[in-house]
């Protein structure tokens, strides 16, 4: 499932795709070219036909996109101000940019003084709210965007809220990603495995209980096939399952963590000293010496799915949401199944993970607002904004889904973004792929609303003061993490991890991380435990 292809922010970020960057300079890209006739300052009015009178006012949507600049850009631009012209006063110039060098390439154009209106956040909010990058919309979000306030809701507002006022605007996409294990349906039907034996865990002994039946299950897969291993990791030499535990708020960083237990106090603690991790680890380093887990797990450089595709693997744990197992039988050609582990949980990082805001420098605050209404509410946009031109970048099936047009492929597309769950309301997205189940998207609004959230939602931690401290625990965790979580360092190594990690500064962190959500918690009037 595309909302995936991101999640697991952890995991999707682990194993995040760069691109170079794409600041346009000619029409094709939609960078300088000269805007319609009729563009003004501002001051436009809206008629009970919600036609449009008066001048037009053009703002810059600083777009963030996962390839170079596509060449049909300034037709999907074109499409867009047809709309938005004539029912907000909106003319819109789509600056694209690629993700690798985004922020940066923000902050040059604010600083520079070049207009920027519309900013993507990338799991960037904290960092641009702490150099006040952000415009503040309360007041614009109550004149022009309850249509916005409507879709969002509390919940997903407060993760972008810092002391009452409103900073940006969560993309509305599938947030619940849990904890999947994917594994082969023709093991699991060749052996007997049954499926309704992993539960969806409310607990983290629950949880565990589900990796007591994977024990049985692999012990089954390992005896039938030992040309294969059961297990690879997903992503930077993590097996993830111990990494990505249930129901803990990990406050950006890992370094300070609320875990199930210590959020009813608020109380921070070292995630690596905490039991679960503890536990965690000694499946994984069971399972190692077992033979399950692939024997050069914490050096290899493959993707999980290339170990699918050519019989190597049995399974590997993803962070995920609904589609899992079909997204994954698509690209290896190996059929499937996915089943979730755990019931999800809701964090300020995974909610405000991608945003949209409104640059501090605009000069075009209400019609910036404007057409990020637009983009949270109007189907049209969001299919131009995600899909291209009907008719040129994809045509409708049969079956509701979308697909690109005769003749039309993924190498000759001059849109091809395929990015639909960022752009503002993914649920207004339409499906893309011939067959796919349609459904998708209300079943990922469902899963949201259904979500259990943490007790610090809305806080958001800036590790300003303390980044001397994280880079020299980030060079720790690259010595000791893929070892422990894929079973080839002994759990015994954690007391040599976590002494390590407290000599690099982790105190200094935790500390100022506590400070800062005792404050926050202050100034919310929250109380522990209510």
């Amino acid at each position: 499932m595309k909302v995936k292809r991101l999640l697991a922010m952890v995991i999707a970020l682990i194993m995040c795709v760069t691109s170079l960057a794409a600041c346009g300079g000619d029409d094709k890209t939609g960078g300088t070219k000269d805007t319609t006739a009729g563009q003004g300052s501002g001051g436009s009015t809206q008629a009970a036909d919600g036609n449009v009178s008066g001048d037009v006012e053009t703002i810059v949507f600083a777009m963030m996109t996962s390839k170079n600049a596509p060449e049909g850009i300034q037709m999907v631009e074109d499409e867009i101000n047809k709309i938005t012209e004539s029912k907000i006063g909106v003319h819109v110039k789509l600056e694209p940019i690629g993700m690798a060098n985004y922020t940066q390439q923000i902050g040059l154009m604010m600083s520079g003084g070049e207009q920027i209106d519309i900013v993507t956040m990338l799991g960037t909010y904290s960092q641009m709210l702490a150099k006040n990058q952000l415009k503040g919309l309360n007041a614009l979000l109550d004149e022009y965007g309850q249509g916005t306030k409507e879709v969002l809701g509390v919940d997903f507002l407060k993760s972008t809220t810092s002391k009452g006022e409103v900073y940006a605007l969560p993309c509305n996409n599938g947030k619940a990603a849990v904890m999947n294990i994917v594994i082969r349906k023709d093991l699991v039907d060749e052996l007997g495995l049954n499926l309704d034996d992993l539960k969806v865990a409310e607990t983290t002994d629950e949880y565990f209980e589900n990796m007591d039946v994977l024990t049985g299950w692999f012990e089954k897969i390992h005896e039938a096939h030992p040309e294969m291993v059961c297990l690879v990791p997903t992503g930077q030499n993590q097996i993830v399952f111990n990494i990505q535990l249930p129901f803990m708020d990990y406050m950006n960083d890992y370094y300070g963590v609320l875990t199930q237990e210590s959020s009813k106090t608020m109380k921070i603690e070292d995630f690596y000293s905490t039991e679960e991790f503890k536990r965690g680890c000694e499946y994984a380093y069971d399972w190692f010496q077992k033979g399950y887990i692939l024997q050069d797990a914490s050096t290899t450089t493959e993707a999980p799915n290339t170990y699918v595709q050519s019989g190597r693997t049995a399974a590997y744990f993803v962070v995920g949401e609904e589609g899992q197992a079909e997204q994954i039988t698509t690209a290896t050609g190996v059929e499937v199944v996915a089943v979730k582990l755990v019931k999800p949980y809701l964090t300020t990082t995974s909610v405000n993970g991608i945003s949209f805001g409104i640059s501090s420098t605009s000069e075009h605050g209400e019609a910036a607002m404007k057409f990020l209404n637009e983009m949270y509410t109007n189907a049209d946009i969001v299919n131009l904004l995600d899909w291209g031109v009907e008719g040129v970048h994809y045509e409708v099936q049969e079956d509701g889904t979308v697909d690109f047009p005769e003749g039309v492929t993924a190498e000759n597309t001059t849109y091809g973004l395929n990015q639909d769950w960022m752009f503002g309301n993914q649920f207004l997205s339409k499906v893309w792929g011939k067959g796919r189940d349609i459904t998708i998207y209300e079943r990922l609004e469902a899963n949201n609303k259904s979500a259990e959230f943490s007790p610090a939602n809305g806080f958001s931690y800036d590790s300003t003061t303390v980044r001397s401290q994280i880079t020299a625990l980030e060079n720790v965790r690259a010595q000791y993490l893929p070892g422990l979580s894929t079973g080839t360092l002994a759990p015994s190594e954690i007391d040599n991890f976590v002494a390590a990690l407290e000599s690099a500064g982790l105190n200094d962190v935790i500390t100022e991380k506590q400070n800062q959500l005792n404050a926050w918690m202050a100034e919310n009037n929250i109380e522990a435990g209510k």
